[in-house]
């Protein structure tokens, strides 16, 4: 939500359109639900999970089969210290050997952890060494997850930033990372390099290009995966960095480390309460390994985060009572983003000065906003950036809350704004030409 993300964030509305804010804030009103919440998707994990926390569930009617016997073998395995440390690594890696064609995957690689955002800080921390004459350089993708910014301050390491290719759907653009690399030797040690999969169009060619740059200038890939489970294009389906890596063979698959990871709220059911997640790691170090194996105080799952991680990674499967609506709430959920994707990018195009590229994965669209000069001067004169002047000016009119897109870093002399598509789709078109409107409005009064 805007209120989570840097930056000031006073509430200049009170009147009756507050529920459109509310919607495109996070939809955290009851009338404003979204299909990703997580009381209404894909039971039978949850039903697992709350077995798990009442055993006496085991005893209902109500609950499904498929659902009682994978508690049933949770249950019998959660006495014993090994079902965080090797079952629940063992599925996840069963889970990722599906999800990359058969590519191997050793449960002994996958950490799982209490929520992404803590341990990318603490996996960053290992990175930086103080005897070292210049501090730790990571590079980070613009627009961005800021987390990635603050996480970088926390350990101590230089965030270098290179920017994706808005003209190009956000492309990455292998010329920019080394343009700026070179750039960044002057002042810093680069090691690590940021990417996102699957937020942004990322193709197999040009996955292939990072990683046979991160294979020439020994850099370790850090690759945001958390909204695999969400791409919601049937031409272009997810494909993780792994699997490109050990498809270009072994030259290049030996040389590249790489580390993924997964997040329990990211996906299509949004499970963002239960504060689980994952990393593999790949061409690691064992002796790096036991640094993450002793993150437990910062980092350690919760035991109920990893019972629904662990039903998460084995999902119904043919003939199991639970896979038909399964199967059917997931195709209706990326059905539906796909839908108010397509939506976003009509609605927002049609309006001069509003461009916005097409949305092929999670749950944002990230359309460029041409602001008026005068209006520019008059945001500077009130110490704001432009995009954060529109998207208040936009709140005190019409109630709608949007992300300024400073907040993730854009190219200086461009403005964004992030819409996020949770809201059931007629209230989504609302605030779409709702948007659409003050955007005419404010165009004719600052012009």
């Amino acid at each position: 939500s805007l209120m989570a993300l840097n930056g000031p964030s006073r509430v200049f509305y009170k009147g009756p359109q507050l529920g459109l804010a509310i919607g495109v804030l996070g939809c955290q009103s009851p009338s404003l639900r979204s299909t990703l919440c997580a009381d209404c998707l894909w039971a039978t994990p949850l039903q697992v999970a709350a077995i798990c926390a009442y055993p006496e569930l085991l005893h209902a009617d109500a609950m499904p089969q498929d659902a009682k016997r994978r508690a049933s073998r949770i249950l019998q395995e959660l006495p014993s210290a090994s079902y965080v440390t090797a079952a629940v690594p063992r599925r996840v890696a069963h889970y990722l050997e599906r999800r990359d064609g058969g590519i191997r995957c050793d449960p002994r690689n996958i950490v799982t952890c209490g929520g992404i955002t803590t341990a990318i800080v603490d996996f960053l921390s290992l990175l930086v060494n103080e005897q070292e004459p210049r501090r730790a350089g990571v590079l980070l993708l613009v627009p961005g997850d800021p987390l990635y910014t603050d996480a970088v301050a926390l350990a101590g390491a230089v965030g270098v930033q290179y920017h994706l290719d808005e003209e190009g759907g956000w492309a990455m653009d292998v010329g920019e990372i080394r343009r700026v690399l070179s750039q960044a030797r002057g002042h810093c040690t680069p090691k690590v390099l940021c990417v996102i999969n699957s937020r942004y169009p990322t193709g197999e060619s040009e996955k292939a290009d990072v990683l046979q740059l991160a294979a020439q200038e020994r850099l370790l890939l850090l690759a945001d995966e958390v909204h695999q489970d969400s791409v919601f294009t049937p031409d272009s389906p997810f494909l993780s960095f792994k699997r490109v890596l050990y498809e270009l063979g072994p030259a290049v698959s030996s040389a590249v480390q790489l580390i993924s990871f997964y997040s329990l709220s990211k996906g299509f059911a949004a499970e963002g309460g239960f504060r689980a997640g994952f990393f593999e790691l790949v061409n690691i170090d064992p002796a790096i390994m036991k640094c993450f194996c002793s993150w437990g105080m910062s980092v350690y799952p919760l035991i109920l985060g990893q019972v629904l991680l662990d039903a998460l990674m084995e999902p119904p499967l043919p003939g199991d009572p639970s896979y038909q609506t399964f199967m059917a709430e997931k195709q209706a959920v990326l059905s539906d983003l796909a839908h108010k994707a397509q939506l976003a990018q009509e609605i927002s195009s049609q309006v001069p000065g509003i461009r916005c590229n097409p949305v092929q994965g999670a749950m944002y669209s990230f359309p460029s906003i041409q602001i008026p000069a005068r209006a520019v001067q008059e945001a500077q004169a009130l110490g704001l950036e432009p995009d954060f002047f529109f998207c208040q000016k936009l709140l005190e009119a019409t109630g709608i809350v949007l992300a300024p897109g400073s907040i993730f870093g854009q190219r200086r002399g461009t403005h964004h704004a992030r819409v996020t598509l949770l809201p059931p789709v007629e209230t989504l078109r609302i605030v779409l030409h709702t948007i659409a409107d003050f955007r005419s409005q404010s165009l004719q009064r600052y012009s």
